[in-house]
């Protein structure tokens, strides 16, 4: 579902060359953060500036202490190693970080330029 609302959104505001790595990044983003926050609630934001689109997720992670907090970062961003390749490829970024206070939880992001697209369709 994510990824059919994310490509309409894309193409009805004008930017259907994003459309298909947008849709990638989002599910793969809210996989990431359905797998280690099961029945919990994640969001999805999409922002267009600047001639960037960036997608955010926020999940309700628990805190873990110091050293099993470093192992589960490692864990999570393995398992969005692939997403991080491709956007990588296309001059975008991905990333992974602790939400900033008031918030709990986690941050998943990507970053991708106008360019990023053309990049993708050759891959």
């Amino acid at each position: 579902m994510a990824r059919t609302v994310v490509r309409r959104l894309l193409v009805e505001h004008g930017l259907g060359g994003l459309a298909e790595l947008g849709a990638l990044a989002a599910s793969e983003l809210l996989g990431n953060a359905y797998t280690f926050t099961p029945g919990r609630d994640v969001s999805l934001t999409l922002r267009w500036r600047f001639g960037v689109l960036r997608l955010t997720v926020f999940d309700e992670h628990q805190e873990h202490a110091v050293e099993a907090g470093v192992a589960c970062r490692a864990y999570r961003r393995e398992a969005l190693a692939v997403l991080e390749s491709v956007v990588g490829e296309c001059g975008g970024i991905v990333g992974l970080a602790a939400a900033e206070r008031p918030l709990a939880g986690s941050r998943l992001w990507a970053v991708l330029p106008r360019e990023a697209a053309e990049r993708y369709a050759v891959l």
